[in-house]
């Protein structure tokens, strides 16, 4: 017997009301246990008397599978770090978990718990790394294991650790490629007309564009944008949607920034393919060249050939390598251009930021780069832009359960350390959600002397990670970031115009920079917002 269409629609109903009931009764009883087993495990770490390490409570959550990933994923910069901070301090926490996508994940941000986390032998990166190599930079799940393999035998083979440690750390190295960079940057300001008679720029959009054709010429060599000199615009596409595509973002939410990686990934292919074919100047081996740039490029060359790696994982390994550079030394340089030129700033701080700077002019006008990373005053506002706007995740996979510090973490787990919530702990830092230039000031109690440092601060403030994983381009980016912002204070005449972009409570009007959405973790966050200036030469 046929059934009618109300018969059928009837049945629709009630098959969608039973569902509705079990999808609440399922979330019902999610929440209800994950509540009953946080407040008993924070009430045992309460209680504990013993330095025994115990499991970080589990924060509660309604989905099963999914747990907090949606919560965890919003894009307003520090929104869900502060909602942690207040927990902590309410539960009088160290460390809680979360479940991220089915995974269990300890988010540790104890003084202890983290400098543990950067010393554990039970915790690694590779399965991580070969995720990133798959998602953000478009490799086979087979040249992602050779590009970031498990257990290498560091005796007989090369690795990147070894090549970095070799030719970015080295200051030998890490001189000539400022040197480079410096050279390019002077350069193309030089050549640019308009500065002459002086021009009105958006601040940090200007600068952008400047420092990543420098960055890329010094690193690269000048063959890949004189190749592609549109390669700009598919990189920054692709890296300001990295941490998406990492979390797995679908390409059909998110066709533009697959479709800018996958361009920017041939344009290096096409580039990698067009030096391979001059093994004569390879063969020199030199400190730098037009077609592959710094020495380090060769030698991270021969380790992708060592490991069998394709043509296209050798591109996406050098887009990687290029945004370890770029990604956080341009925003960071962006950052404390805005605080030194603001008008409603720290009071005295340009004047005495170019006081600090005079003295490491040369008589022809360039810049004593040792002599930079010496000046107290921007060494220590360079290392407040750090503190303040980096949000960085370290995370490791737990490869054995172990204690770390206090914290019990198992096998299979994730741990993340969080910049954000350390950095801004007013037990680390008073008034840390202000910008305060002279934090890093320190004065010799014997000669007055006044100097900065960051000794000491171990668990508390690190903002290029921490242990075997340390980010291996730190020194170039700092004496990147310093000599960029000496080049332009001691060489042009910047005018504060106005703040663009950003809105104020008061009257109206657009103020200081904001930050940028994004997900956690996205190292030194974006801007929004800009500062419109005039910039013109000075007059020799």
């Amino acid at each position: 017997m046929a059934l009618d269409t109300p018969t059928i629609l009837s049945g629709l109903r009630v098959l969608l009301g039973s569902l509705a009931v079990t999808v609440g009764l399922v979330i019902v009883f999610t929440f209800l246990s994950t509540f009953i087993r946080f407040r008993l495990d924070a009430r045992k770490h309460t209680d504990s008397k013993n330095q025994l390490a115990l499991r970080p409570p589990l924060i509660p959550h309604m989905l099963p599978v999914l747990g907090s990933t949606l919560t965890f994923s919003d894009q307003n910069v520090g929104t869900y770090w502060t909602w942690l901070k207040g927990q902590a301090e309410h539960y009088g926490q160290g460390a809680f978990s979360i479940v991220l996508a089915g995974t269990r994940t300890n988010l540790i941000f104890s003084e202890a718990g983290i400098s543990a986390t950067f010393k554990s032998r039970a915790l690694s990166r590779a399965k991580l790394d070969q995720k990133l190599g798959v998602n953000v930079l478009g490799m086979s799940k087979a040249d992602s294991i050779k590009a970031f393999p498990y257990d290498v035998d560091e005796k007989e083979k090369s690795t990147t650790a070894r090549i970095h440690s070799e030719h970015l750390l080295s200051s030998s190295a890490v001189n000539s490629l400022t040197s480079k960079f410096m050279e390019t940057f002077r350069g193309a300001l030089d050549r640019d007309a308009r500065l002459e008679e002086g021009d009105e720029v958006n601040l940090y959009e200007w600068l952008w564009q400047e420092v990543f054709g420098a960055s890329t010429t010094a690193l690269c060599g000048s063959r890949l944008l004189e190749m592609h000199p549109e390669f700009d615009r598919d990189y920054r596409v692709w890296e300001e949607n990295m941490l998406a595509m990492l979390f797995g973002k679908p390409r059909l939410f998110a066709s533009e920034a697959y479709n800018a990686r996958d361009a920017a990934v041939q344009k290096l292919e096409a580039w990698l393919e067009d030096g391979y074919k001059q093994p004569s100047e390879r063969e020199k081996d030199p400190e730098w060249s037009p077609t592959f740039g710094a020495r380090v490029m060769y030698k991270r060359h021969e380790f992708y050939k060592q490991q069998g790696l394709s043509i296209h994982a050798q591109a996406g390994f050098d887009l990687i390598f290029l945004a370890g550079i770029l990604s956080n030394a341009t925003p960071a340089t962006g950052w404390l251009l805005l605080h030194i030129l603001s008008p409603t700033g720290t009071p005295n701080f340009r004047s005495r930021i170019m006081e600090e700077l005079s003295s490491c002019q040369k008589t022809d006008g360039s810049v004593d780069i040792p002599a930079l990373t010496r000046l107290p005053l921007l060494n220590s506002a360079f290392h407040e832009v750090l503190r303040l706007y980096v949000d960085l995740l370290v995370v490791r996979q737990v490869d054995n359960s172990a204690a770390i510090g206090n914290h019990y973490v198992k096998q299979g787990e994730q741990v993340m350390a969080p910049t954000w919530m350390t950095h801004r702990n007013p037990l680390f830092f008073k008034n840390p959600e202000k910008f305060d230039p002279e934090r890093f000031l320190t004065k010799d109690s014997e000669t007055g002397k006044v100097g900065y440092s960051t000794t000491g601060l171990g668990g508390k403030y690190f903002p290029f990670g921490g242990g075997h994983y340390m980010c291996p381009g730190r020194t170039f980016a700092k004496q990147e970031v310093l000599g960029t912002v000496a080049v332009l204070l001691l060489n042009y005449d910047i005018d504060f115009v106005k703040y663009i972009g950003q809105d104020t409570v008061e009257k109206g009007e657009r103020g200081f920079p904001g930050i940028k959405k994004n997900y956690a973790g996205n190292q030194v966050v974006g801007i929004e917002g800009d500062m419109r200036v005039r910039i013109k030469k000075k007059s020799s």
